[in-house]
């Protein structure tokens, strides 16, 4: 083998490596972004849940809808609606739009009391454009919002 021969191989192999570089930092970046977590929670009124009549509610329709809006990061703007899984008892899940969770970080949430397509029976204190209520959600961690506070 010769001298040149033996410099070839290892430019060869230094390229090689320097090439799989972008691929092995492409690769911990999405793990890190598929950190996602499925949060439970409810929604209070004074330590109470809010009273939601689901006796006149249409098959299907929980009277109550939870939203969590991200705010302050690369993905700001991004809704995720909530999972309700107990109206009576106003329990929700935030499973997210594949099912694999939401991003932890900072949300506004906006709730609506009210069948769909009937008047919110909070006023719109909660809306998209008016919610005061600002959470942060961590991984393995409940989310209980008492909307007393937010008033």
């Amino acid at each position: 083998m010769t001298k040149a021969t033996v410099i070839l191989k290892h430019y060869l192999v230094l390229g090689i490596c320097f090439s799989l570089l972008p691929m092995i930092g492409c690769s911990s970046k999405s793990q890190v972004a598929e950190g996602r977590t499925k949060p439970r929670g409810r929604i209070l009124e004074n330590g109470l849940p809010i009273k939601v009549d689901t006796s006149k509610l249409p098959p299907g329709d929980p009277g109550l809808q939870v939203t969590f809006i991200r705010i302050g990061s690369v993905d700001a703007g991004a809704e995720y609606e909530a999972t309700i899984t107990d109206a009576a008892n106003c329990s929700f899940e935030l499973i997210g739009t594949d099912g694999k969770g939401i991003p932890p970080g900072e949300y506004r949430v906006a709730v609506t009391l009210a069948p769909h397509g009937s008047p919110d029976l909070l006023k719109g204190q909660f809306s998209r454009e008016k919610s005061k209520i600002q959470i942060e959600v961590k991984p393995g961690e409940d989310v209980v919002i008492d909307v007393a506070k937010y008033k």
